[in-house]
């Protein structure tokens, strides 16, 4: 299975292993925040999105129109749904900001497990994006497991994305603009053997295209949603889960942010124009019907 180790992330190196990546990718004004003769340090940590290893989880109930987004240590579990399947889908991929100029082209990589019948199904799906800065690409729903089985220790479910610069890719990348990786990985109640090697080729892509030396990982993280209720745990139930990237969890309020439903963004309280200086993913949770039609 891939690795999802935060340390393989940009933010994990050292100031001039960063300025020597955003140098070999052509981006000289972003390595002058990072450049010890330009005092970059204390700067990159507080301004550059990219930068930060860490993450908050929030909370939005389904069908919801409030502006207010739930802390996860406020969720309650539901129970209901162990032994129900479920679908994931990526609604929201907001980007404050990634390394280089222009258009930036993102791979992105999902995994998790399917407890189908007798056995224990190990799952790993990628997509792949276009988008520049203060801004995201145009999704909404985009399908990743479609009839996932909640276990009863509830799901987990892992992301990493990765910055390619390296033209060469563009070829290899084209694999994820196929049908079979557009529509997202369908499970049955019963374990299915076709889907070993789609799994293997998305995570045999994706790890060869993050060690080539003009791309860099920019985050990853981890959900274990359960049913635990504990203090400390993430509560699985329908609804979205907003992902952000940040060192800042030790400080987060979300009282500090709104959720615009009607736009489907998140930005500053009382800021409806304006755009948060960080990362976030809002991924959905919902039922699933075997009966509704492909996307």
């Amino acid at each position: 299975m891939p690795s999802y180790d935060k340390n393989d992330s940009l933010g994990s190196r050292n100031d001039d292993d960063i300025a020597a990546y955003l140098l070999s990718i052509g981006d000289r004004k972003e390595a002058r925040y990072f450049a010890q003769e330009a005092g970059g340090q204390s700067a990159s940590f507080l301004s550059r999105p990219y930068r930060s290893t860490g993450m908050v989880l929030g909370y939005i109930p389904p069908g919801s129109t409030a502006k207010q987004v739930t802390s996860i240590g406020e969720v309650t579990a539901d129970a209901n749904l162990i032994d129900r399947q479920i679908k994931i889908t990526l609604d929201k991929f907001f980007i404050a900001k990634y390394p280089g100029y222009g258009t930036h082209s993102i791979l992105c990589e999902f995994s998790g497990k399917n407890q189908a019948v007798g056995e224990t199904e190990e799952l790993s799906f990628a997509m792949r994006f276009e988008a520049r800065d203060d801004s995201g690409p145009a999704i909404a729903g985009a399908p990743i497991f479609m009839g996932l089985t909640v276990g009863k220790d509830g799901i987990s479910f892992k992301g990493k994305t990765v910055n390619v610069k390296n033209s060469g890719d563009d070829l290899v990348m084209a694999v994820f603009e196929t049908p079979a990786f557009k529509s997202g990985l369908t499970l049955l109640n019963t374990a299915q053997p076709a889907l070993k090697p789609l799994t293997s080729l998305a995570s045999a892509t994706v790890g060869a295209i993050a060690k080539r030396g003009s791309n860099a990982q920019i985050h990853t993280f981890e959900l274990g949603l359960d049913f635990n209720g504990s203090a400390t745990s993430a509560r699985l139930r329908y609804g979205s889960y907003i992902v952000v990237q940040t060192d800042e969890g030790s400080n987060w309020d979300w009282r500090e942010y709104e959720w615009n439903a009607a736009g489907m963004a998140l930005h500053p309280a009382g800021q409806p124009g304006k755009t948060p200086h960080f990362n976030y993913m809002v991924f959905a949770v919902s039922p699933f019907s075997s009966l509704a039609p492909s996307r």
